[in-house]
């Protein structure tokens, strides 16, 4: 009872108390189990070594089994003893527990330790009656232990001379060896292995082999070597069957990668067999054959270059891809021929080269095309002409140069044929072009000339027939080329050089006799030197004199053009206009009229008469009823120049007069005087002047200048006498009056003036360097 609760427990007691005699009941079942299997297990190796005890030993291995049982029964007693007390252990917590057991199980288990004890004894006893039958086969044992001995002296003998390991052996034979003696060795290993168990149980002293262990040592590491040897040969075997064409380079060296890296992670004591060096030899030698494979794999290889290997390795073989297989090359030993396949190699990537670079010459050539259009002049279609050839020119000159280049080099032979064909080709090819350019600049040149001209057809009508058949010529090529520009195919129809030869022969010598007639109108107006051939034929072959015009300045210094007079007098030439604008009349018109050498000579006469006879009359009207500057106003500015000179050098020479005659001021007085004029033309050129006029007297302030200069130096320096040096090397001018021509003289050297009409040419400032 509790406070004012009552439990009743007996319900909850009893439900405990059936369910732990439950547990029990079946731990016991299980316990009961394992202990009858342990018991009769126990039992049947009581029995098995008691039935072994009544074995009679009438033979050495009848005796070792006895006492091998008797050594059983002695050596496993404590496990014996453990194992029965834990079984009666187990059967007393059984019969604790009422846990129901077999009444048979409960009387062996009660004898058990008993049965053991008898048995024990039992084999003491058989034990004691085995000592001369131990003794007899003891001897026995011993002798065999000698003979042992003997044979494996007499197997390391022959293991040494005649095993896997000798020097020099074939590997092959080394690996049936390997099999044999490990035959040998295994049963050479059961006879010790008998032996010792015999002097185990006749307490003999363990005997060693030591020339066993020598031989199983060796051969363990010689297994090592001819089971990586064996795995190569197979996987070479395997790669044998490889065809060239499907050849994975990267899968063979990671393969033989492997070989390498079991051969290297080999214990020192190994790599010093003689059979090692063999096999790191044939792995070493394939892994060097690798790269040469992948170099037989190059493209270049051809079966010229397979041939010459074939003839070096003494080893022939079907090419067929379909059966061509890396046996092949194996056979061939590679690794002992690499300088040789570096040679073949190298020389077929050359010869490639040269290969890619005929074909690469005759890709070009194949779609090389002239660029043809048509020659247009003014409106009218002349026909067609080829455009510019310089990208084929470039073309020609660097393939002629790679194929001299192939040429030159000694992997040529096989291609050499092909090489000098294409040489010839492309040579043929560039003569033509050559030759055809310049007929084609020729043909333009002259075209324009005998079909545009019909004066210069008149007047040189043999060469116009020439032509005319040359024209014909030349057009009915280029009509064809125009269908077809293929450079290689045109250049190359037949004949085709030999007519552009003809065609530019007969060309020059349509040239020539124009250049002859060119310079046949030079030599009448040799002033026609001054243009070029085409410029004289525009004005040859142009009726309007008006032609000229674009001319006269190369032909005359400083003259823009000359002026005609308009209406019925158009063709008349009146004046030259410089390039300034400033005009010189002529005193006679020329008419611009008959062949124009000769109408041209007219004016050159005319411009050189009329110059004269204007520089005559302002040298007469120098500052008469008129001031100076006022003189100038009035002629042109070369004119004004001349005559200004002209006086200069009179007014110079009265000065050294006027000396003699006792004036010692007159030179003196002569510089003031320039001075005066010099300061006047700075007064003019300061006011307002048209740009020809301020150009004229420019120019004549220069000249001033340089005359004040020379004034100056005569009062500075005492130069009184005409006849003083300082005199005599200054350029004067003279109006001569016996011949009625101006002249200039300096030293002894006279001039005739020439009257050149120049306009308003400059003047540099004159100085003692100019």
């Amino acid at each position: 009872d509790v406070d004012f609760i009552r439990l009743r427990l007996d319900p909850l007691a009893d439900a405990v108390r059936q369910e732990a005699q439950t547990w029990v009941l079946s731990l016991g079942r299980v316990m009961s189990d394992s202990a009858n299997e342990a018991l009769t297990k126990l039992n049947q190796d009581m029995d098995r070594l008691a039935g072994d005890l009544q074995k009679v030993p009438d033979t050495l291995e009848d005796l070792k089994f006895v006492l091998n049982v008797i050594a059983e029964i002695a050596s496993s007693s404590e496990e014996m003893e453990m194992r029965y007390t834990d079984l009666i252990e187990r059967y007393r917590t059984l019969a604790m527990y009422s846990i129901p057991v077999p009444d048979s199980k409960m009387q062996l288990v009660g004898c058990i330790a008993q049965k053991w004890e008898d048995l024990v004894a039992h084999s003491h006893a058989v034990d004691g009656s085995l000592i001369m039958v131990k003794r007899k086969f003891t001897e026995t044992t011993g002798n065999h232990v000698d003979e042992f001995r003997k044979e494996v002296a007499n197997l390391l003998t022959e293991f040494q001379e005649k095993g896997p390991g000798a020097a020099n052996i074939d590997m092959d034979v080394g690996l049936e060896l390997v099999k044999q003696f490990r035959e040998e060795l295994t049963r050479f290993e059961q006879n010790r292995a008998e032996l010792v168990n015999a002097e185990k149980l006749f307490n003999l002293p363990i005997t060693n082999y030591p020339e066993l262990l020598e031989v199983q040592t060796e051969m363990s590491g010689l297994e090592q070597i001819y089971k990586l040897y064996a795995d190569q040969k197979d996987a070479q075997l395997g790669w044998s069957s490889t065809l060239w064409a499907n050849l994975d380079i990267g899968a063979l060296n990671d393969g033989i990668d492997q070989y390498v890296g079991r051969l290297k992670s080999l214990p020192a004591d190994v790599k010093r067999l003689a059979p090692f060096a063999s096999v790191a030899d044939k792995v070493r030698a394939f892994k060097e054959s690798i790269p040469l494979f992948a170099d037989l794999k190059d493209e270049a290889l051809r079966e010229r270059h397979w041939q010459t290997l074939m003839e070096i390795t003494g080893k022939s073989f079907d090419m067929n891809p379909e059966t061509f297989t890396l046996g092949h090359l194996f056979a061939m030993e590679l690794h002992n021929f690499q300088e040789a396949i570096a040679d073949i190699t190298a020389g077929a990537q050359k010869e490639l080269s040269i290969e890619k670079g005929l074909a690469e010459v005759a890709e070009m050539w194949k779609t090389m095309r002239f660029n043809v259009h048509r020659y247009v002049k003014g409106t009218e279609e002349r026909g067609f002409i080829l455009g510019a050839v310089d990208d084929i020119v470039n073309l020609l000159d660097d393939n002629a140069m790679n194929l001299q280049s192939m040429q030159a080099s000694r992997y040529v032979g096989p291609f050499m044929e092909a090489v000098q064909a294409w040489e010839k080709r492309l040579s043929h090819v560039g003569e033509v072009i050559d030759v055809w350019m310049l007929v084609q600049r020729k043909w333009m040149y002259l075209e324009s000339i005998f079909i545009g001209s019909g004066d210069i057809r008149q007047q040189l009508p043999e060469e116009a027939k020439k032509f005319d058949n040359i024209d014909k010529t030349f057009k009915g090529v280029m009509v064809q080329t125009a269908k077809n520009t293929n450079v290689m195919e045109t250049c190359h129809v037949e004949g085709r050089l030999d007519s552009w030869k003809e065609l530019a022969a007969e060309l020059e010598m349509c040239q020539k006799s124009l250049s002859d007639y060119l310079e046949a109108k030079r030599a009448a107006f040799p002033r026609f030197f001054f243009i070029s051939d085409d410029e004289l034929l525009s004005i040859l072959g142009n009726h309007d004199h008006n032609c000229i015009q674009e001319h006269m300045i190369k032909m005359f210094d400083n003259v823009a053009r000359l002026r005609f007079g308009v209406g019925a007098d158009a063709h008349l030439a009146n004046a030259m206009v410089s390039s300034e604008r400033e005009v010189m009349e002529l005193k006679s018109t020329v008419a611009a009229e008959g062949r124009v050498e000769d109408w041209m000579t007219n004016v050159l006469v005319e411009m050189r008469r009329t110059n004269r006879l204007i520089t005559k009359e302002a040298v007469f009207t120098y500052m008469q009823d008129m001031t100076r500057i006022e003189w100038v106003f009035q002629y042109q500015g070369m004119v004004t120049l001349a005559g200004s000179q002209v006086w200069w050098t009179w007014e110079v020479e009265d000065v050294f007069k006027k000396v003699r005659d006792g004036d010692k001021m007159a030179m003196k007085n002569y510089s003031r005087k320039l001075h005066a004029q010099i300061n006047q033309l700075v007064a003019q050129v300061q006011g307002q002047l048209s740009n020809n006029d301020r150009k004229k007297f420019n120019t004549l302030l220069i000249i001033d200048v340089h005359a004040r200069d020379i004034i100056d130096g005569f009062v500075r320096d005492s130069i009184l006498d005409e006849r003083e040096f300082e005199w005599e090397s200054q350029l004067r001018f003279y109006w001569d009056r016996d011949q009625d021509q101006l002249l200039v003289r300096q030293c002894t050297g006279q001039f005739d003036y020439g009257y050149e009409y120049m306009g308003l040419n400059g003047r540099l400032v004159i100085t003692p360097l100019t």
